[in-house]
């Protein structure tokens, strides 16, 4: 019989979202006093030097729960091809953490249902979609957002401008580079913001660990143009470096087409800054009007495939006026942008703290009588 306890089963030490994700349940769980171990799962095309958890890390089951951080389009591989252990599928309570961007489930993973017993989903968006899909249970359950440890690393460490008001996009080609629209980003600075203008700067963090970086950053420089005050870092920074630069700039813009939570945009709200993203799907758990900018964005057809999302699919297209609107503000009007500032820390502080977090999956797992009461003893 095996002990009360959770199983985080996921790419625990990857330098990219569903690793994060996996991390940031750790936190969740432990904040809430739930006993927990780490699986190592190791098959995705990132870097994997994040070693926070390592010392959680197990190989053999000991918990009576198991919690997949593997989407729904991996995890029957992960099964099928015995890339993980079948010991980890059995003799315990199964749920699946998944990530989906846009308002269908795609019924090519419908497999993936058949080897859970529940799905967990980040955000409203999510589980509104997977819920379509399933007569599983499928609780929302959103990411934590734990305090920001950051390098000692300052503006002058990254090669940005001391005196400039920065704004900074970050995304990851391999998360679909048409889903993310860094292009947006840039054409609303564009309009906001001569090419000479040395009070502002733009910087576009990319991860380098995209089988196509040089094609990418190529892309990229044609898009930027004449633009001295558009600045590309391509390289992989560790999560501490990569949190001091969300420290580091003045305000976060992520003008995606769709997004399934939305990590980085929390985490740069959780660090005092003002951000400016599109008003529509998973990032509206925690974004409004008053703590935020958020972007019109009337939905349209994807219009052709690309990759899992299919043509008849439909996401924002983001007003680049209204961005540009607000790019400009945020550098003008300074008590503006600090009451945004300050309604967005407490947003996330008191709603997606790790013990607010933990305690809501810990509520889940007693409901399922796989932890004992508050009242007793592990």
């Amino acid at each position: 019989m095996r002990k009360p306890g959770v199983h985080l089963i996921g790419y625990s030490r990857a330098e990219q979202g569903t690793g994060q994700s996996c991390r940031l349940a750790a936190h969740a769980l432990e904040a809430a006093d739930v006993p927990l171990a780490m699986v190592h799962y190791w098959p995705i095309a990132a870097r994997q030097e994040d070693h926070s958890w390592v010392h959680k890390e197990v190989t053999e089951p000991c918990y009576n729960t198991n919690i997949f951080h593997i989407n729904a389009d991996q995890l029957d591989i992960a099964y099928r091809f015995r890339l993980l252990d079948r010991k980890w599928f059995r003799d315990a309570y199964n749920i699946a953490v998944w990530h989906w961007e846009l308002p269908q489930f795609p019924e090519e993973f419908q497999e993936s249902f058949s080897l859970v017993d529940e799905i967990w989903a980040p955000s409203r968006f999510i589980q509104n979609a997977i819920a379509k899909n399933t007569t599983k249970p499928v609780h929302w359950m959103p990411h934590c957002t734990p305090p920001l440890s950051c390098s000692a690393k300052s503006r002058q460490a990254f090669t940005l401008p001391q005196q400039s008001f920065l704004f900074l996009m970050m995304y990851d080609p391999n998360s679909s580079l048409i889903r993310k629209n860094p292009q947006g980003a840039i054409k609303a600075f564009q309009r906001a913001f001569a090419p000479n203008d040395s009070n502002v700067a733009l910087v576009i963090k990319i991860n380098s660990n995209t089988l196509n970086l040089e094609e990418e950053l190529a892309h990229l420089q044609r898009l930027i143009a004449d633009y001295q005050n558009i600045i590309v870092i391509n390289q992989t920074l560790s999560r501490e470096d990569m949190n001091a630069l969300i420290k580091c700039v003045d305000c976060f813009v992520s003008l995606h087409r769709s997004e399934g939570f939305g990590l980085s945009i929390a985490e740069a709200m959780k660090a005092g800054k003002l951000a400016i993203a599109t008003g529509w799907s998973g990032n509206l758990d925690f974004m409004n009007k008053e703590n935020a900018c958020l972007v019109s964005a009337p939905l349209i057809s994807v219009g052709e495939d690309w990759g899992p999302y299919k043509a008849h699919q439909q996401w924002g297209d983001p007003d680049l006026e209204e961005a540009a609107a607000y790019m400009k503000k945020a550098t003008k009007d300074s008590a503006w942008k600090t009451t945004k500032e300050q309604k967005a820390l407490q947003t996330i502080e008191e709603q997606f703290s790790p013990k607010v977090c933990g305690e809501r999956m810990k509520k889940r797992l007693q409901q399922l009588t796989l932890l004992p009461k508050d009242e007793q003893s592990f």
